[in-house]
């Protein structure tokens, strides 16, 4: 009885529900990695006109993914048909929680705004998902009118038509 008693301490009840809590949550991370993964482009190198393996951005889609987001680990890559967003691992493990991968066809780009704060300059994109339905990200590229020149033919209008 003494070492019944001895096992479901209640100190040792709370640590094994923290292991299962942690153990499910790390589970729910990975599986949505490896979907994401699946969904992922394949492009060939000379299809890119603009990568970049540093970029900084979040999601607009709640409070959580604002607050969140991506700091100097998301990975741009702009073709003439899609705009990539996504990281590197295992950074790419949380992506999908903060709503970071994301494949856009380019017809889809709504908009693009150019943001500017005191400590560095980012766009606002946003895009049509399904119909009626838009999304939008910040996006904080190293290189802005890099990133805006290799969209802007691909939207087939010049960077001067970026809302500001």
């Amino acid at each position: 009885m003494h070492r019944a008693h001895h096992f479901f301490h209640p100190l040792r009840l709370l640590l094994a529900l923290c292991v299962l809590i942690s153990a499910t949550v790390f589970a729910v991370l990975v599986w949505r990695y490896l979907t994401a993964r699946r969904n992922r482009p394949r492009i060939a190198k000379a299809d890119i006109v603009y990568q970049e393996s540093f970029a900084s951005g979040a999601s607009q889609k709640n409070a959580l993914t604002q607050i969140g987001g991506a700091r100097n680990c998301l990975r741009l890559v702009v073709t003439k048909e899609v705009l990539w967003v996504t990281s590197w691992f295992p950074f790419s493990i949380f992506t999908a929680l903060y709503d970071l991968e994301h494949v856009i066809p380019i017809r889809n780009i709504l908009s693009v705004q150019r943001l500017s704060s005191s400590s560095r300059d980012g766009l606002l994109l946003t895009y049509a998902e399904e119909p009626g339905s838009n999304h939008s990200l910040k996006l904080y590229p190293k290189d802005r009118d890099a990133f805006l020149r290799a969209l802007s033919p691909a939207l087939g209008h010049p960077i001067t038509n970026i809302a500001t």
